[in-house]
């Protein structure tokens, strides 16, 4: 045999085997490992300066059950230690790590017992989720409530009516990836809110004071991200408020065997000029 022909039988078995082999979106999937000396990094994310005065969001549908306008679910600052509520903080990139939830809960509206200020809301107006696991959604009240999620290219993922009070549904976002996608119900147009699709589980969100922890973090270099939803109305599309570009701030951080490391975040990260429109635009009701 020539190596003429080794050489051309090799190349056309390379071609073969590329078209047979699925193309790669450079992603690495996430392998679950023990992490017997894990670390964790803690902190706070803090408002800097003068606390605004946010108004309430006004209300166009099921006004019997939600009222006529509901609080706004931007900057949700605790007075006493300025501490900032629902900043995402997730580590940027992860391939191996702990284990990963085996759900993820999306709830809508308020559980009995629960504030009444929930009521016609996303309990948290951020949701993070590993990609691979399920996400249950359940609707706590008796309206109509339609949560509608869109990728990083604003194409629908998943649209779904759900009248049925207390009743749980599950799916998974396979397509779903990165951070900051917009989460909306459909009937509601005061009911926004933001997805984050993740290969790993190495991500929180702040609590009232804007404390976080994140642990079981294996050894290694990476980056901390704290990421916070815009917080002023630019305009409304047919009666939804659309907010300005989200506060993002990185941190390189190294973990070693069974560390600890803390960190402050300060927002906002830029100088926003608040032009507080009042929320529901021009006060007429959205298009049918």
């Amino acid at each position: 045999m020539s190596r003429q022909f080794v050489l051309r039988y090799s190349l056309i078995l390379a071609g073969w085997l590329a078209l047979c082999v699925p193309a790669s979106d450079g992603n690495v999937e996430y392998a679950v490992i023990d992490v017997s000396d894990g670390g964790t990094i803690k902190g706070q994310a803090i408002w800097k300066g003068a606390i605004p005065d946010v108004p309430p969001l006004k209300v166009f549908a099921d006004l019997d059950t939600c009222g006529t306008e509901v609080p706004s679910p931007v900057l949700r600052i605790d007075p006493a230690t300025n501490g900032l509520q629902d900043v995402l903080v997730y580590l940027e990139r992860v391939e191996r790590g702990k284990t990963v939830e085996p759900a993820y809960r999306l709830a809508m509206g308020a559980h009995k017992g629960e504030a009444t200020s929930k009521s016609c809301q996303f309990q948290r107006p951020v949701f993070p989720f590993v990609r691979t696991s399920p996400v249950a959604l359940i609707n706590f009240e008796s309206v109509l409530h339609n949560p509608h999620f869109f990728n990083d290219k604003h194409g629908s993922l998943f649209n779904l009516a759900m009248p049925t009070p207390d009743r749980e549904l599950t799916t998974t976002l396979l397509r779903a990836r990165g951070v900051g996608l917009r989460l909306q119900c459909d009937v509601h147009v005061h009911m926004n809110a933001w997805a984050a699709a993740f290969d790993h589980p190495y991500f929180t969100v702040t609590d009232e004071q804007g404390r976080f922890e994140i642990g079981g973090i294996p050894p290694g270099s990476y980056t901390l991200v704290a990421w916070h939803a815009g917080y002023n109305i630019v305009k409304f599309a047919a009666s939804r408020p659309v907010y300005d570009e989200p506060h993002v701030i990185r941190q390189a951080t190294t973990m070693s065997p069974n560390g600890q490391a803390e960190y402050r975040f300060e927002f906002p990260v830029r100088p926003v000029e608040v032009d507080w429109k009042i929320a529901g635009g021009d006060g007429e009701l959205p298009p049918e």
